[in-house]
């Protein structure tokens, strides 16, 4: 075989990769990413998923149980890259947070000992490495001291990958994510919907955003390049922002006038102290919790993105006002507003 008939052949030939968490709103990003990029993606899902973000994609389905290794051994027979996207965000105690988010990883990396996988891409979390001290950036060689359980299993999740990766391996840690298909940053828009822009405490707060596109754009250029080989990246657009900031971008867009109105710290420990209670009813976490509050009394959640653009050549591509202006239009089309 010539070498140009192998290089066509090779071309022709898509790569097959397995993303966890595909219906989630990374996961449903990511994968529409990677199909533009022309692989070949399976989404391990559960028989009881949502499959609507996924609905009409050309893609394989593997129903898998996460705590059996020999579902995930057949899930990922054949893949050569593995997206772990799949993560729990709210859970009801610290025991389910570290049972989602750490255990699931440790049978992953089990599983693919004798497969074929040749990457595994994890996506952690900002939130595992804990506040910045101040306005200057956390960067991958900070001392990690996360504040929630969430952050603290996904920080041993990390450790689990570092120590127990049978292939190469690399950590992406984003800090608050938006886009289409979110919810949480939903309820904003929602609140400024009604003229509302409700912000926790009276001290400014700073933090880091990615737009999901740019996110997912990272996540893959980390799987595709090999100096990012068993290397962790934060991502994020590279800016510092206030609260404010963001809710003056949808104001913008939404073209709508909203009352800034500052709730006071304790007001969100009452709502979450009810909402705690209420977990036990509804067996679900709400949105604001006694965790999240912990996260939300932080005032510097900022990292930086310098080693990502050195080593990966990332580029952020959206602006914040872009990248809310196009959250705004899907919300919009798909009558989320």
């Amino acid at each position: 075989m010539t070498k140009i008939s192998h290089n066509f052949l090779s071309m022709l030939m898509k790569k097959k990769v397995l993303v966890t968490g595909a219906n989630g709103f990374v996961g449903s990003n990511l994968v529409r990413a990677l199909l533009e990029n022309g692989y070949e993606v399976t989404c391990v899902v559960r028989r009881t998923s949502n499959l609507i973000s996924l609905e009409n994609l050309p893609v394989s389905f593997k129903y898998a149980d996460y705590n059996s290794l020999s579902s995930l051994q057949e899930a990922c027979k054949d893949q050569e890259i593995i997206f772990h996207i799949a993560a729990k965000v709210r859970e009801i105690n610290k025991k389910r947070y570290f049972e989602a988010n750490v255990e699931l990883t440790k049978n992953l990396l089990e599983s693919i000992k004798s497969s074929n996988v040749k990457k595994f891409v994890i996506l952690s979390t900002q939130a595992a490495t804990g506040p910045a001290k101040g306005l200057s950036p956390k960067t991958e060689t900070c001392t990690c001291n996360p504040v929630s359980y969430y952050g603290k299993s996904k920080l041993e999740a990390e450790r689990v990958v570092r120590e127990k990766c049978p292939v190469p391996w690399v950590i992406i840690r984003p800090p608050s994510v938006y886009g289409p298909r979110d919810r949480d940053f939903l309820l904003y828009f929602k609140l400024v919907n009604i003229h509302l822009a409700p912000m926790a405490g009276s001290k400014k707060k700073y933090f880091s955003l990615v737009y999901v596109e740019d996110l997912v754009r990272m996540i893959i250029m980390a799987a595709e390049n090999e100096r990012g080989n068993n290397e962790i990246f934060f991502a994020g657009d590279g800016n510092v922002y206030m609260l404010e900031e963001f809710i003056d971008a949808v104001k913008e867009t939404m073209h709508k006038k909203a009352m800034n109105l500052h709730i006071p710290i304790f007001l969100s420990y009452l709502i979450a102290t009810f909402n705690e209670g209420m977990k036990y009813i509804t067996k679900k976490q709400a949105i604001i919790n006694m965790q999240k509050v912990k996260e939300m009394r932080q005032c510097y959640w900022l990292c930086s993105t310098e080693k990502a653009k050195k080593i990966l050549n990332y580029k952020p591509q959206y602006s914040l006002q872009k990248g809310v202006n196009k959250t705004y239009q899907w919300y919009k089309g798909h009558q989320w507003l």
